[in-house]
């Protein structure tokens, strides 16, 4: 039998937990001070249930603009830009992150194609000029379709200074160059601080007890182990809110839900599907930065409570699944779910947790994969083929993040054409999820 779960909220000096089982979820607060005092409080919460697994939401704890080391950004691309690689992108943040940006020759196409030879003199020159510098980003045209350069730049990296922590294009994914570029960057200032929370965790998770896993909360609404947070702790930002709908749609017994997180200033719609909020990958992240990592889909409505209550009351009326309004903290935000809820139409809910919703939603967080990827297909059974492939290659990860065997399930597959590209051409983007197993 599987044991309880703890969800912890870590973040501004405080921690907040919740143990999720039979019956209400049980809530502590305390100091985010050292790993016995946190595993003394994790303790006493569980009291005599059995814990089977901790996730933290650790997303405050990674603000690259406090925590991200310097960073030298390498672009691999088929030409070298005539005027240079100019005054850098427009997000103040990246700017501040980027003590160094340098272009070497390379890349392939979306499909695979190599449009250029490396060169390895040019990467070798630019892993010299970055030595005082910690942190590298490699991001090359075309690297999801082949991450041949960018394996073979980390490797020249890595002969060279092997002490550099490198982050690749390829694994945080996405298509757009520039979006990638910026999860690349972002990604690789967090490397250094990811790798202190992953260990510190993991040891509090030993201090709970025998048999605790821990993993850390995705900003897909999933859940990621301690070996992908060390690897790519851009995936665990924004962590906060998809643990907040999560949260709110299991509290209120919902599996699809339209869900309004109640905050001071304002309502944030999103929706919940399957047990998972849904996610893009166009929305801002960390200092206006648009990057290519699934986040949860959230809509500000501000103002005060009662045009914040008629605008969800609107959504609510022409929308087929449950409508839940929640608040995870007292004073204005309850005032904001307490005003929206009268309004709703039955069968409506309110929840307020008693605690911090963030980390109910933590503890109920389930192995999840993401695949965004171009494909070539000159027929419908052919474009069928490939998606099944992409499908299975999600189901895959899914089994790897701890999944019960034969949960794995595919939330959602669509295939877009590429209008601007050749004709058959698509983009394929696969979400999948599971429930947790016991041996994890």
């Amino acid at each position: 039998m599987e044991g309880a779960r703890i969800g912890i909220l870590l973040g501004a000096g405080r921690a907040h937990a919740a143990l999720v089982g039979d019956g209400e979820p049980r809530h502590a607060t305390g100091p985010n001070a050292s790993e016995r005092v946190l595993a003394r409080m994790l303790r006493g919460l569980a009291g005599g249930t059995r814990v089977g697994s901790v996730t933290w939401d650790v997303s405050a704890e990674l603000d690259p603009a406090l925590a991200g080391t310097p960073v030298a950004a390498v672009r691999v691309v088929p030409r070298l830009p005539a005027g240079g690689l100019g005054s850098g992108h427009p997000s103040p943040l990246l700017r501040s992150l980027q003590a160094r940006r340098g272009a070497v020759i390379g890349g392939h196409d979306l499909f695979g194609v190599e449009l250029a030879p490396l060169d390895i003199y040019a990467v070798l020159a630019e892993a010299a000029a970055a030595r005082d510098i910690p942190a590298l980003a490699v991001t090359a045209s075309g690297a999801p379709g082949c991450a041949d350069h960018e394996l073979a730049a980390a490797e020249l990296v890595h002969d060279t200074r092997p002490e550099a922590r490198v982050s690749l294009s390829h694994q945080v994914g996405g298509l757009g160059l520039l979006d990638r570029e910026a999860a690349t960057v972002i990604n690789a200032a967090l490397l250094a601080r990811a790798a202190e929370l992953a260990e510190r965790c993991v040891r509090v998770g030993e201090l709970v007890g025998p048999g605790v896993s821990t993993w850390f909360a995705a900003g897909d609404g999933g859940r990621i182990s301690a070996e992908r947070l060390r690897l790519l702790p851009v995936l665990a930002l924004a962590a906060s809110e998809a643990a907040a709908l999560t949260g709110a749609a299991r509290l209120a017994g919902a599996g699809d839900a339209l869900v309004g997180l109640a905050l001071p200033d304002a309502l944030a719609v999103g929706h919940v599907t399957g047990g998972l909020p849904e996610v893009t990958v166009d929305r801002p992240g960390p200092g206006g930065v648009r990057m290519a990592v699934p986040t949860a889909s959230l809509t500000r409505i501000p103002g005060s409570p009662a045009a914040s209550a008629a605008a969800f009351a609107l959504l609510a009326e022409h929308e087929p699944d449950q409508a839940v309004v929640a608040a995870g903290s007292a004073g204005e935000a309850a005032g904001r779910a307490h005003a929206v809820a009268a309004r709703l139409p039955a069968p409506g809910r309110l929840v307020l947790p008693g605690g911090e919703l963030a980390a109910v939603g933590a503890a109920c967080t389930e192995p999840t994969a993401w695949l965004d990827t171009v494909v070539y297909a000159e027929s419908r059974e052919e474009l069928d083929r490939q998606r099944g492939i992409a499908e299975q290659r999600a189901l895959t990860l899914v089994a790897e993040s701890g999944a019960r065997l034969g949960s794995e399930r595919v939330v959602s597959s669509r295939a877009v054409s590429m209008s601007f590209l050749r004709s058959g051409s698509y983009r394929l983007m696969v979400r999948a999820g599971g429930e947790a197993g016991e041996d994890t």
